[in-house]
């Protein structure tokens, strides 16, 4: 599986300034003439946002699934995240973790 998020222009520039994010806090009840509920937004403090990288704006993540031998394993997902650098767009790798969760093919009842 290959993931890749990719523009023309770099954005990683625009994000808002002292790590804060404008965050959706609730929706209208109703729709409005454009058929889509108004949201209302807040700026937060935004401890939970991804990594700002001015030199090595473009990248790509990598993921290898271990679906578990048998109902009821556990599933994981093995991620990769790799920086393409600038100008030769070798790659080097960012960061790796692991995702996981039980199989829901061992559930009874």
């Amino acid at each position: 599986m290959w993931v890749e998020g990719r523009t023309g222009d770099t954005t990683n520039q625009n994000f808002f300034k002292h790590g804060t994010a404008k965050v959706i806090t609730a929706v209208s009840a109703t729709a409005g003439a454009n058929g889509k509920r108004t949201s209302t937004y807040t700026k937060e403090q935004a401890v939970w946002t991804g990594v700002r990288d001015i030199e090595r704006p473009y990248g790509f993540a990598a993921f290898t699934v271990d679906p578990g031998r048998h109902a009821g394993d556990t599933t994981r997902m093995h991620v990769t995240y790799y920086d393409v650098n600038k100008p030769g767009g070798d790659l080097s790798v960012f960061e790796t973790f692991t995702l996981h969760r039980r199989r829901s093919d061992g559930h009874t009842g």
